[in-house]
């Protein structure tokens, strides 16, 4: 009974591919953006805020869709990536 086989067979894998209907990787590049470019806004408006420059009924508003446009994106993201 010979330890070594005669014959090797490798199973061909497919190359993993990022499932999406959006390309993924361009979706988390735009969502990081989006969220990037908000949080940056709410936090100018904040500082205006403290500096009294602003009314602090914008910065409510404004970390409300901040919150809004942050789970919109997240949700995006995750749905592209799961009906791909």
């Amino acid at each position: 009974m010979p330890t070594d086989p005669d014959v090797v067979v490798e199973l061909a894998s497919r190359p993993e591919r990022d499932r999406g209907v959006v390309d993924p990787k361009l979706v988390r590049w735009i969502a990081f953006i989006v969220i990037t470019i908000s949080l940056t806004a709410c936090t100018v408006l904040c500082i205006l805020a403290i500096w009294r420059f602003t009314e602090s009924d914008a910065v409510w508003r404004a970390i409300a869709t901040f919150i809004v446009v942050s789970i919109a994106t997240a949700i995006f993201t995750v749905v592209n990536e799961k009906l791909g």
